[in-house]
C-alpha cells in the first residue's frame, strides 16, 4: 500500500518536472501561468532563464524519484549497512512534502478565490489551479507515503 503513494507522488512530481523541462527547451505553452516575470525573463535573458528552468526541472525530478527509490531500496541498503542513504532522503522528504502542501494549497486557494472575484487572467488562474493542484496532491501523496512507511517500520513481523 505504501509504495502506491510513493508511486503517485513520483508521477505527479515527474509531470511537474516535465513542464519545467519543456519550458527550458523553449516551449511557451502555459508559461504565463508561472507569472509575467517568467515570460519576460525568457524573452529578455533566454539562456539564463532556460538554464534555471533546466536546473529546476532536474531538482523536481530528483525530488519526485528519490523518495520512492529510497523506500524501495531500504532492505537492500540495510543489508549493506548503508541505512543512512534512504534515511537521509526520506528525512528531507518530510519537510519537502509539507512545503509542497503549503505552497500548493495556498496558491490553489488563491487561484480559486481569484476566479470567483475577477474575470481577469482566467487562463493564468486555471494554470495555477492545474500546477498548484499538482503541487498540493504531490505533497499529500508523499506525506501519506512517509506516514505509512513509518507505521510499517514499527509493525511487528
Amino acid at each position: 500500500m505504501t509504495i502506491r503513494y510513493f508511486a503517485i507522488a513520483c508521477a505527479l512530481g515527474i509531470v511537474h518536472a516535465a513542464f519545467s523541462a519543456y519550458w527550458a527547451a523553449g516551449g511557451r505553452w502555459m508559461l504565463d501561468t508561472v507569472g509575467a516575470f517568467a515570460t519576460e525573463w525568457v524573452d529578455s535573458e533566454p539562456a539564463t532563464a532556460r538554464t534555471a528552468l533546466l536546473v529546476l526541472a532536474l531538482v523536481k525530478l530528483a525530488a519526485a524519484i528519490l523518495p520512492a527509490l529510497a523506500y524501495m531500496n531500504r532492505p537492500r541498503l540495510a543489508a549493506q549497512n548503508r541505512t543512512w542513504v534512504p534515511s537521509s532522503i526520506l528525512g528531507i522528504s518530510w519537510p519537502g512534502s509539507v512545503l509542497l502542501i503549503l505552497w500548493g494549497g495556498a496558491s490553489f486557494v488563491g487561484a480559486v478565490i481569484g476566479l470567483v472575484v475577477s474575470d481577469e487572467n482566467r487562463g493564468v488562474k486555471y494554470g495555477h489551479l492545474f500546477f498548484d493542484g499538482i503541487f498540493l496532491l504531490w505533497g499529500a501523496a508523499l506525506l501519506t507515503a512517509l506516514i505509512l512507511s513509518r507505521k510499517a517500520a514499527y509493525q511487528p513481523r
